[in-house]
């Protein structure tokens, strides 16, 4: 009824490890209209029909990153190690809870830079903001396979990063995307649930 992946997610985002969690209809749908489609599938749709529609179907060239392109690249790169400590204590709920403040970050700094006003404006910058934003979902999905392995498999296919790639050993710079690159026209991974009439 809801995908195998979103509920695998909600019951480890819900639900702390080890505890009694409450789960019902109505929160289900909760997580996965607001976590899943409204903050990851659309801060990802956004971003990839924007390279799609700009950029020639390729990740683009950014320039010289400022303090605002640096302060989310960074948070991004910082999850790994975030993420892996609260892991290790069984913090599921925690650790995706990490993950989320960095796609929440993302989605203020796409309302703040407003590439589709740099289009016009300055099409030089407008190409920075969209590599730092398809670096960071490519950080968030790798980071998010283990619980969502299908849908994450589909992010990553639409920034074109090869199988080899996606290990928590390609993250970071040394595994930066490739300007130039192709990649395939996006697809919305996370539906939003709608009650059938």
């Amino acid at each position: 009824q809801y995908g195998l992946d979103q509920v695998r997610y909600f019951l480890l985002r819900e639900v702390p490890f080890g505890q009694d969690g409450y789960i019902s209809h109505e929160s289900v749908v909760g997580r996965i209209n607001s976590d899943l489609a409204n903050d990851l599938g659309n801060l990802a749709q956004r971003v990839l029909s924007m390279v799609s529609k700009n950029c020639d179907g390729k990740i683009p060239t950014p320039g010289a990153f400022d303090a605002d392109d640096l302060a989310l690249l960074g948070q991004a790169q910082g999850l790994l190690a975030a993420v892996r400590a609260l892991v290790d204590r069984q913090g599921f709920n925690h650790a995706l809870e990490a993950i989320w403040v960095v796609i929440r970050a993302a989605n203020g700094y796409v309302d703040r830079q407003a590439p589709w006003k740099l289009k016009k404006e300055d099409p030089a910058r407008m190409a920075t903001v969209l590599y730092v934003l398809a670096e960071v979902i490519r950080h968030l999905a790798v980071l998010a396979q283990p619980v969502m392995p299908d849908t994450m498999a589909k992010m990553l296919d639409q920034l074109a990063i090869p199988a080899d790639a996606r290990t928590f050993a390609a993250l970071g710079e040394g595994g930066a995307l490739v300007p130039g690159t192709a990649v395939p026209a996006p697809e919305g991974v996370f539906p939003r649930f709608v009650e059938e009439e």
